[in-house]
């Protein structure tokens, strides 16, 4: 005789999956934390990137006036930092150029491009122009106040060119944003 087995039935489980996904409750939750904490963080990211611009405009000042001198010792010749003149007034607020003469030709080899929403005030306020000779040393001593328009707390910045012709940068941190004193 043979033994024939047969297979056991196969019970088919039936489990419900339940969807997946996020239910309506979650997602709103969600949106009001991260909305809260936006409103939260926005205003002290405007005051960050207004002190950036602030260090940015500096900077960029500290290393024309570094790049001038540098290029007043290579050349061994005088070599200008000048504000910019748009409709016939010179401001530091307009820009700045480095220029040189070379062979009875001025040569611009940087200028810089006219400020937005930005104040930048030489003490004295007479300076327009400052010229390295060719030892590196400058014809003025100068002070400028570097802030935003309008003024924010605590950003001034002062860049100062001594006699010696090296120029130097740091922040203000007195209430009256004068660079005139350290």
């Amino acid at each position: 005789m043979v033994n024939i087995r047969l297979a056991k039935p196969c019970r088919l489980s039936v489990h419900r999956r339940r969807a997946g996904g996020f239910t309506l409750v979650e997602i709103v939750t969600v949106v009001t934390i991260v909305g809260v904490l936006a409103a939260l963080a926005a205003p002290s990211f405007t005051e960050l990137m207004r002190s950036q611009r602030i260090k940015g405009t500096a900077n960029d000042l500290l290393s024309t006036l570094a790049f001038a001198r540098s290029e007043a010792v290579k050349r061994n010749a005088n070599v200008t930092v000048s504000a910019t003149t748009i409709s016939g007034t010179s401001s530091w607020n307009n820009g700045w150029s480095v220029s040189y003469d070379s062979g009875g030709t001025t040569v611009y080899p940087r200028v810089q491009a006219q400020l937005v929403q930005m104040s930048v005030s030489p003490s004295p306020t007479t300076i327009t122009a400052i010229t390295f000779g060719g030892g590196g040393r400058t014809d003025v001593t100068a002070n400028f106040t570097v802030e935003s328009s309008p003024q924010s707390n605590n950003s001034t910045r002062c860049v100062e060119v001594r006699a010696d012709g090296v120029p130097r940068e740091w922040l203000e941190r007195s209430s009256n944003h004068s660079c005139s004193d350290e």
